[in-house]
């Protein structure tokens, strides 16, 4: 399974839950690849704050035709591996795909049949970056923020798979939903918001949201993912929900 975790937005959360998805799928022995597309590289900071020199970067998945390494790929975590970003990744930012994507044509070769599953973090932006992770990938979702001008940017990111898709055969990526991230219940507003949000979704609106707590928010700043910060704190718990709803919503298109 090829997962793309897309935003026109920052700040709703996308490296927080692209990394901890893969934490989740991890633990529950399944082979996963985290790709950091995005030039920031905080997912590669969050799990890797080193950035193992030597080690494959997400530039060199693009831009290199030699087959990928496994070796050269670092276990982060049991069952977790990470192609880390590489700030000049963002010069790749305004170019256009060549014909055939890169990751496409590694996906096509097989290149990614290792894994179980293949996380990507992607930029904040709807670039070729973004373009390239949606080209490989069997699903995406979009994660917003309960927010009437973060909402704005989820509208937008479906339109752009869209429209990518209508303009090449091989981009088909089907759309998993929208997830409610650093959700505050006790927003006086948010029942409304998120009785209007169900409204306009229906069923594309993930059952599943994360709270706004300060163990997500404090977790990075260790380099520990949700469960290592607190095994049993309700962060780690309603990402274990959230991966297990990802599944239902998988499996429901197989």
């Amino acid at each position: 399974m090829f997962l793309s975790i897309i935003c026109q937005k920052g700040g709703v959360g996308k490296t927080t839950l692209s990394v901890n998805i893969s934490d989740i799928f991890s633990r529950k022995g399944e082979k996963t690849l985290l790709i950091d597309l995005d030039p920031q590289g905080n997912s590669t900071t969050y799990l890797n704050s080193n950035k193992d020199e030597g080690a494959l970067s997400s530039l060199e998945l693009l831009e290199e035709k030699d087959p990928i390494v496994l070796e050269n790929i670092p276990q982060v975590r049991e069952n977790l591996y990470l192609i880390q970003s590489n700030k000049d990744l963002k010069r790749l930012i305004s170019e256009k795909l060549p014909v055939g994507s890169a990751l496409y044509k590694r996906k096509r070769n097989q290149e990614f049949e290792k894994f179980d599953r293949v996380i990507i973090d992607t930029p904040p932006a709807m670039n070729s970056l973004v373009h390239e992770a949606i080209y490989i990938s069997d699903y995406y979702l979009i994660p917003t923020r309960a927010e009437y001008l973060s909402i704005e940017g989820v509208g937008q990111a479906i339109e752009y798979v869209k429209t990518a898709a209508s303009n090449n055969k091989n981009i088909n990526p089907i759309f998993l939903g929208v997830i409610l991230n650093a959700v505050d219940k006790r927003r006086a507003s948010f029942n409304s918001f998120y009785s209007e949000l169900r409204l306009i979704l229906g069923d594309k609106l993930f059952e599943t949201s994360i709270s706004l707590l300060t163990e997500v928010a404090d977790a990075p700043f260790y380099g520990a993912t949700a469960f290592e910060h607190n095994p049993n704190g309700t962060a780690h718990k309603e990402v274990t929900l959230l991966v297990e709803e990802i599944e239902r919503r998988t499996q429901d298109y197989m």
